[in-house]
């Protein structure tokens, strides 16, 4: 129904606002999120700290406005951020 392509497209619109306020590494940090990754494999792959991840963690869930990995996965998913994986 209209009702619905409307709330979709404002939900679309938003995850995407939000997606484009993280800094290319918050972005790069989410993209290894999605795909699995953890602080420590993160870290490696990107040659940081673990300690590092999760600030950067912290940070692109507070722009994402999301409190758990799940919420920021689907934010990142309903505007078409794709997995990133090792070395991609």
């Amino acid at each position: 129904d209209i009702q619905g392509a409307a709330e979709r497209d404002r939900s679309l619109e938003l995850a995407r606002t939000r997606i484009a306020g993280l800094s290319p590494r918050e972005r790069e940090v989410l993209e290894r999120l999605m795909a699995g990754g953890t602080n420590r494999t993160i870290a490696k792959d990107l040659g940081l700290s673990p300690r590092t991840i999760e600030l950067h963690r912290s940070n692109l869930m507070e722009r994402l406005g999301v409190r758990t990995v799940g919420e920021a996965v689907s934010v990142a998913t309903t505007a078409g951020l794709r997995p990133r994986q090792n070395g991609g």
